[in-house]
C-alpha cells in the first residue's frame, strides 16, 4: 500500500483537510524555501487540529543546536535532510533525538543514487529520492525518471523508499501502476499560485486510494 505525505504546509486549513482525507505524513519547511514556517508557527498549527497526521521537519544541512530548537516546540515525528548531511551526522541526529531520519538523495545529477544509498544505509530510516537541481535542495516540480524506481527500492533494503518530485494528480496514478512506490512526497504538485489548493489535493488522494483498490481487488481474484 503506497503512503502518502503532503509537503510545505502552512495554513490550519490545509492540515485540517489532510486529517480528514487520512494521509499518512504532513511536512513542515523549516529550510530557506518560499514554503518555509518558523517553529512557532508550526507549532501553533500542529496544537490546532487534534489527531493531525505525524509530523515531518524538513531541513538542509542543520546544526545540531537547531534541531533541539525547533524540537523543544514541535512534535515531529520525523526529521527529513535534504542538504549535504553526512551519514554519520544522520546517525547522530537519529541517536540524539531517538526520532528516524530520512535523508534525501538526488536523481538525475553526478552522484551515483546507488552509491549514495551504500554510504548511508544503517544509518538513516529511509530514503527520499528527488530531481536533481543544482539550484535547489527540493520542490522543483520536476519528476526524474520513474523506470528507476524498482532498482532504487531494491537498493534501500530495510530502509524505506519515498518517491518525490513531480508528482501531481494527472501522472500520479502511472506511478502506483507501474513503478509501484512504498511512500511517494508530494509539494508542488497539489499547489496552485504556490498555495495548496484543496481540489488538487483530495484529487491526488481519491487517486491513490483508487489504485490501491483496483491493486486488491486484482489480488483476490488471482
Amino acid at each position: 500500500m503506497t503512503k502518502l505525505k503532503i509537503c510545505g504546509i502552512k495554513r490550519t486549513e490545509t492540515l485540517t483537510l489532510l486529517k480528514e482525507l487520512e494521509v499518512d505524513y504532513v511536512g513542515f519547511v523549516f529550510a530557506t524555501s518560499k514554503r518555509q514556517i518558523d517553529a512557532a508557527t508550526a507549532k501553533a498549527l500542529l496544537e490546532s487540529v487534534s489527531g493531525h497526521p505525524p509530523a515531518v521537519g524538513v531541513f538542509v544541512n542543520p546544526s545540531m543546536e537547531e534541531l533541539s530548537e525547533i524540537l523543544r516546540e514541535v512534535p515531529l515525528a520525523v526529521i527529513q535532510l535534504h542538504g549535504q548531511e553526512t551519514p554519520s551526522f544522520c546517525q547522530e541526529v537519529q541517536e540524539r533525538f531517538s526520532l528516524p531520519v530520512w535523508k534525501a538523495l538526488a536523481v538525475g545529477g553526478e552522484a551515483d543514487a546507488a552509491m549514495e544509498i551504500k554510504r548511508y544505509t544503517g544509518k538513516v530510516a529511509a530514503f527520499l529520492f528527488d530531481t536533481y537541481d543544482p539550484s535547489m535542495a527540493g520542490g522543483t516540480g520536476k519528476r526524474f525518471s520513474w523506470e528507476q524506481v524498482p532498482l532504487l527500492q531494491e537498493n534501500c533494503g530495510e530502509a524505506a523508499c519515498v518517491i518525490a518530485g513531480g508528482i501531481n494528480p494527472e501522472n500520479v496514478a502511472e506511478l502506483v501502476k507501474r513503478y509501484p512506490a512504498q511512500m511517494i512526497d508530494v509539494s508542488s504538485g497539489v499547489e496552485t499560485d504556490g498555495e495548496k489548493d484543496a481540489l488538487k489535493i483530495k484529487a491526488l488522494v481519491e487517486r491513490v486510494k483508487a489504485d490501491e483498490h483496483a491493486a486488491n481487488n486484482d489480488t483476490c481474484r488471482a
